[in-house]
């Protein structure tokens, strides 16, 4: 009889209820649909962590951006300092020079003074002498 039901494209599953499709099609179908779901659903998942992971990475490159300017400005300070630096420095050696120079010149001008001190100090003796 059952050969016959199928013939007419009607068929008898487990429990014994007259289906128009076969019973293993009907089953292999059902396990699709629920591998489908099941598919879907681990493909949401799969995009929910892809968002969450594209939100990380963002500010990570925030952070990475906020850092790179940051060590950027810290870089450029630090040369503003070192040519500062450098600026004094040479302001300092101009100074020692300018020191310098007024060292020898008064150095100079002690031994011309003293000369005349020493003159003056042996005319002040003949004088006394002549007297």
């Amino acid at each position: 009889m059952s050969e016959e039901l199928q013939k007419a494209g009607l068929f008898i599953d487990d429990i014994y209820r007259l289906r128009v499709q076969d019973p293993r099609i009907a089953n292999e179908t059902n396990e699709l649909r629920e591998e489908c779901l099941e598919y879907a659903n681990k493909l949401d998942e799969f995009k929910k962590l892809a968002v969450e992971f594209d939100k990380i990475l963002k500010n990570y490159a925030k952070d990475v951006e906020k850092e790179k300017l940051r060590a950027i400005g810290t870089q450029n300070r630090l040369k503003t300092m070192a040519k500062q630096r450098q600026a004094e420095q040479q302001l300092y050696q101009s100074k020692i020079h300018e020191k310098n120079l007024e060292l020898e010149r008064l150095k100079s001008e002690y031994q011309y003074l003293q000369r005349v001190e020493s003159e003056q100090q042996e005319l002040i003796n003949n004088y006394l002498m002549n007297q």
